[in-house]
C-alpha cells in the first residue's frame, strides 16, 4: 500500500492536539469570501450601498475599526448574526518592542565643579601639571563647554552638551529648549512653575522672553495638528459607517464651556470654547471645535489673523450660537453628513440650529438639509429631579415621623432613577420612536401607582418592576412604600411630566447625552486653568485637548515634539520609555475602573453617602447609643 503523506501527516497534527476540538482551519488558507456588495446590509439598499464595490477581497479591518463597527450595527439594533464578514477576524495591531535598559539615551544633571574634577583627572593622564580651567555658554538650558589647559596649552572645541537641532537661519537650536515648555503644553502647569522646579533644582532657567517664544512655537505646531487631526477623526468615522453598511451620517452633540460662567449683570468670562463631538462609535471622536477669545497682546492689531476671534463689545453668552456655526461650517464640507444635534437645555441652541439650516437650504451649501434636534437626557433627569424637590411645600401628606427635607430628597432620586432605567430598557427594546413613545408615556405614568404599592399595571407598562414582589421597598424613603393622598401623587406626577411630558419625550427620543463633550471640557480647562489667564495661547491649549483627546497623550506629545524640533523621538530614549510606562498605567486603571467589581464598590459607597440622614434614624442608631458625629465636629461652636 502506497504511503499517504497527506493522511500521515494530518493525522499526527490531530495527534499532537489531543485533547482539542478538531477543525478544518488551514494555516495560510486563504477564503474566496464573496464582495462587499454582495453581503446584505441591513438599513442600505443594494443599488445605494457605499461599501467597497472595487476591491476583489475583502479587506481585514484593524481591531479598533472592528470594534468601532460593531459598536456602530449593535447601537442601531441589528442582531450579532448580522456582523459582516471583514469585522470577524480584525487586523492586531503590532506592539512596538520595548528598547534594552543600557541603550537608553538620556540627560543627567551634573554639577559643575564635579565635571570639572573628572576632567582633571582625564586629562592628568597626559599632562604632568594639569590646569584647567572651564569656559560654560548658556543657551537657554543648552550648554556649550570649552576646556583649556594653561600648563601644556592644551584648547578643546566649544562642545554642546545636549542634543541640538537645525534651524533655517542661526545656529543650531537647543531640544531641551523647546522640551521644556512640553508641561505647559500638556498639563495645567504654567510657565512660573516650570521655573520654580528648575529653580530647586540649581539649574538656572531660561529666560522669560526665550521661554514664551518656545511656547508659541509649540502652540502653532500644536494648532496644525489638531486641525488635521480633526479631518482624519471625519473620514475614520465616515469609514466606519461604510465598513458598518450605513450611510455617512453622524450624530453629534454640542456644549460650551467659559472661562467664568455668565450670569446676570455681571459678565467676567472673556473666553469659551465649543466642540462637536459624535455620538455613533465607542471613541467618541471630536469632529470639529471653535473658540471665542476676546484678548489680542499686539498693541496696534486689525485683528485680521489673531488670538482675537470675537468681538469685544459682544456678549460671550451669545457665543454658543456663533461658536455651533463655525463647527458645522468645518463638518459641512467633508465626508460627513449632519443627521442630528444634540444640546443641552439651553434656550439658544435650537433657534442657532433652525437658523444655521435655513441659511444654508437658500445656498444648497449641505448634504442634508435639515438636522433633528435632540436634548441631553442627563439634563433632562437633573431637571427632573430639581422640580420633585422644589415641590416640597406642596406635599402635605408626608408623615410627621419623617423629616420632610430627607423625605423629598430621597424621592426625588428614586424617580430620577426609575425614570432614567425605565426609558433605557425602552428604548433598547422598541424599533422605532412611535413605539418608544407610547410606552414611555405609559410607564411614567404607572411609576407613583408602583410605588405606592399599586402593582396592578406594573406587568404591562413597566420594565423594571417585577410586579410580583410586593414587599421589597428597599430603594424608597426609608424603607416603606408611599403613604401620600392622590391630591400629592398628581402633585409629583405633575412635576415629572414638566420635563417628560410628550413634547419632553420627542425631545430625549434617542436618549442621547453631552457626557463626551462634558468631559472634553474638563480636559480643556485641566491644560487651561480657570485661575490662570492665556491671552494668546488659549486656542493652542484647547487644541492640546483635543489633540490628546483622539490620539493619547503619549502620542501626541511626541507628535508635536517631532513637528517643532524636526527630530524623531528615539524609541531608545528615556522620553520614549517614560511615556510608554504611562499609558500602561492609564490602561490598566481604565479596565480596572470598567470591572463590575469597582462598579459595584462605588455604588455601595456612593449610596451610602446619599442615605446618611436617612440612616441616622435607622436601627442601630438608638436612643441608648446616640450619634457623637455632631459633637465631634462642632469645634466648639455656636449658631
Amino acid at each position: 500500500m502506497p504511503f499517504n503523506y497527506r493522511k500521515s501527516a494530518g493525522n499526527i497534527s490531530t495527534r499532537r492536539s489531543r485533547g482539542k476540538k478538531a477543525t478544518q482551519f488551514k494555516l495560510g488558507h486563504k477564503p474566496k469570501w464573496t464582495t462587499s456588495t454582495e453581503i446584505h446590509q441591513p438599513g442600505v439598499s443594494s443599488a445605494s450601498s457605499e461599501a467597497p464595490k472595487a476591491s476583489k477581497r475583502l479587506v481585514r479591518l484593524t481591531d479598533k475599526e472592528a470594534r468601532d463597527s460593531q459598536f456602530v450595527r449593535t447601537t442601531a439594533g441589528l442582531a450579532q448574526a448580522d456582523t459582516l464578514a471583514y469585522t470577524l477576524r480584525p487586523k492586531p495591531e503590532k506592539e512596538e518592542k520595548t528598547d534594552c535598559v543600557c541603550d537608553r539615551n538620556e540627560n543627567f544633571i551634573v554639577n559643575n565643579e564635579k565635571m570639572l574634577a573628572l576632567i582633571k583627572d582625564v586629562h592628568a593622564s597626559g599632562c604632568k601639571k594639569p590646569n584647567m580651567k572651564m569656559k560654560v555658554t548658556r543657551a537657554g538650558l543648552c550648554v556649550y563647554i570649552c576646556v583649556k589647559c594653561s600648563y601644556c596649552g592644551f584648547n578643546s572645541q566649544t562642545l554642546p552638551m545636549s542634543d541640538t537641532i537645525q534651524t533655517a537661519r542661526g545656529p543650531p537650536a537647543g531640544f531641551l529648549n523647546y522640551l521644556v515648555a512640553m508641561p505647559v503644553l500638556k498639563s495645567k502647569i504654567g510657565m512660573d512653575d516650570v521655573a520654580t522646579v528648575l529653580t530647586w533644582l540649581n539649574i538656572k532657567a531660561p529666560c522669560k522672553q526665550t521661554f514664551q517664544k518656545k511656547f508659541n512655537d509649540l502652540g502653532q505646531a500644536q494648532t496644525e495638528l489638531s486641525d488635521k487631526q480633526l479631518e482624519l477623526n471625519q473620514d475614520y468615522v465616515a469609514n466606519v459607517m461604510k465598513k458598518a453598511g450605513f450611510e455617512p451620517e453622524v450624530d453629534i452633540q454640542f456644549d460650551v464651556a467659559y472661562t467664568c460662567r455668565p450670569q446676570g449683570g455681571c459678565e467676567k468670562s472673556t473666553q469659551s470654547f465649543g466642540a462637536l463631538v459624535e455620538h455613533n462609535t465607542g471613541q467618541k471622536l471630536p469632529l470639529a471645535i471653535a473658540m471665542a477669545n476676546k484678548h489680542c497682546r499686539k498693541r496696534y492689531c486689525r485683528h485680521d489673523n489673531c488670538s482675537k476671534t470675537f468681538a469685544a463689545e459682544a456678549s460671550i453668552a451669545s457665543s454658543e450660537r456663533v461658536l455651533l456655526h463655525r463647527s458645522l461650517d468645518k463638518v459641512k464640507d467633508g465626508p460627513l453628513a449632519v443627521r442630528s444635534i444634540t444640546t443641552d437645555s439651553g434656550t439658544q441652541s435650537a433657534k442657532a440650529i433652525r437658523d444655521y439650516y435655513e441659511l444654508k437650504k437658500q445656498t444648497n451649501h449641505l448634504k442634508k438639509q435639515t438636522a433633528t434636534h435632540y436634548k441631553c437626557f442627563v439634563h433632562k433627569l437633573r431637571a427632573l429631579e430639581r422640580h420633585v424637590r422644589a415641590a416640597k411645600s406642596d406635599i402635605k401628606s408626608i408623615p410627621k415621623k419623617y423629616n420632610k427635607d430627607e423625605y423629598m430628597r430621597k424621592l426625588a432620586s428614586c424617580l430620577r432613577c426609575r425614570v432614567r432605567i425605565e426609558l433605557e430598557r425602552l428604548r433598547k427594546q422598541s424599533c422605532s420612536d412611535e413605539l418608544f413613545l407610547r410606552s414611555a408615556k405609559f410607564a411614567i405614568e404607572n411609576i407613583m401607582h408602583c410605588f405606592s404599592g399599586d402593582h396592578k399595571m406594573c406587568k404591562e407598562r413597566s420594565r423594571v418592576c417585577t410586579y410580583r414582589v410586593t414587599s421589597s421597598y428597599k430603594h424608597l424613603p426609608y424603607g416603606e412604600p408611599l403613604a401620600l393622598q392622590e391630591s400629592d401623587k398628581k402633585i409629583i406626577l405633575g412635576n415629572i411630566n414638566k420635563t417628560f411630558d410628550a413634547t419632553g419625550l420627542k425631545e430625549v427620543a434617542k436618549l442621547f447625552n453631552t457626557n463626551a463633550c462634558e468631559s472634553l471640557n474638563a480636559s480643556v480647562f485641566h491644560y487651561a486653568p480657570k485661575t490662570s489667564f492665556y491671552a494668546r495661547n488659549f486656542a493652542a491649549l484647547c487644541h492640546s485637548a483635543v489633540h490628546t483627546r483622539s490620539l493619547g497623550p503619549s502620542k501626541s506629545s511626541m507628535k508635536v515634539a517631532e513637528k517643532v524640533t524636526g527630530k524623531e523621538i528615539s524609541l531608545h530614549s528615556m522620553i520614549y520609555n517614560q511615556l510608554k510606562a504611562k499609558d500602561r498605567r492609564r490602561e490598566y486603571d481604565s479596565r480596572r475602573k470598567a470591572s463590575v467589581r469597582y462598579k459595584i464598590v462605588k455604588f455601595y459607597l456612593r449610596k451610602r453617602h446619599a442615605n446618611r440622614a436617612l440612616y441616622r434614624d435607622g436601627l442601630y442608631a438608638s436612643e441608648s447609643m446616640p450619634s457623637t458625629s455632631a459633637a465631634d465636629h462642632s469645634y466648639g461652636l455656636k449658631v
